[in-house]
């Protein structure tokens, strides 16, 4: 009986000894910064708040991976603002449900920023058949490639608002998502186009598909493509 007595007390010590505080989840503090220029080597953004400034590109054979949760704002005022990703470079953006990666503007109307740029290394079938072309975007990029199923990387929960920046129609315009030869190796699931003063989502040709893709508020089309698209 003394034994039993005896286990039963240091049993109650123990579970007293645990506070609750011991079971909870740390409060993840965003860490704040800015992502500008060309990135050149793989890198990871930890989750926090960010300026973007400048067209940022993402060169070929660099990755970066963007952690759930973050945010990235664009000022108009500083310049021309947009991610690239430009042909055999890799985007990994994958938020979540409850922690989605955010690309928004300063300025809360359409047309602040350029979006999101995407250069893949799929066939396209452009005008008269041809198997490049120029991009829209004013960056004298040319896409068109071999590789239907290419990947550019990964996004999942990724909004963006407040894009379409048009600087000259047809030549210097930009949307919220812009897809050049994508292929079908790169995921695309659970996208939010929100409010930009052009297309929400367009596809210049490629293969890539997209899953749960939201246009909403956009002031033209909400999905477009061209150049033979076969997602």
């Amino acid at each position: 009986m003394k034994k039993l007595l005896y286990a039963i007390a240091i049993s109650a010590i123990a579970f007293t000894g645990c506070s609750k505080d011991d079971d909870e989840t740390p409060t993840k503090v965003p860490v704040v910064g800015e992502i500008t220029g060309d990135i050149t080597a793989n890198r990871t953004l930890a989750y926090g708040n960010y300026t973007l400034k400048g067209m940022v590109k993402i060169q070929p054979g660099v990755t970066l991976t963007i952690e759930k949760g973050s945010t990235f704002t664009a000022d108009k005022s500083s310049g021309e603002n947009g991610l690239v990703v430009l042909k055999n470079g890799t985007l990994i953006a994958n938020g979540t449900a409850d922690e989605p990666i955010v690309f928004t503007a300063k300025d809360k109307t359409p047309g602040q920023w350029a979006g999101i740029i995407i250069y893949g290394d799929a066939p396209i079938v452009g005008a008269a058949g041809v198997a490049t072309a120029a991009s829209e975007d004013g960056l004298t990029q040319t896409y068109g490639g071999t590789n239907a199923s290419h990947s550019s990387g990964s996004l999942k929960y990724v909004r963006v608002e407040y894009a379409g920046l048009v600087i000259n129609s047809n030549t210097k315009e930009h949307n919220g998502f812009s897809f050049y030869a994508v292929g079908s190796g790169t995921t695309l699931e659970n996208l939010v186009s929100y409010k930009g003063n052009d297309d929400g989502f367009e596809f210049y040709g490629g293969t890539a598909s997209g899953k749960n893709l939201i246009s909403y508020g956009n002031t033209d089309d909400s999905f477009d493509w061209q150049d033979g698209w076969r997602g």
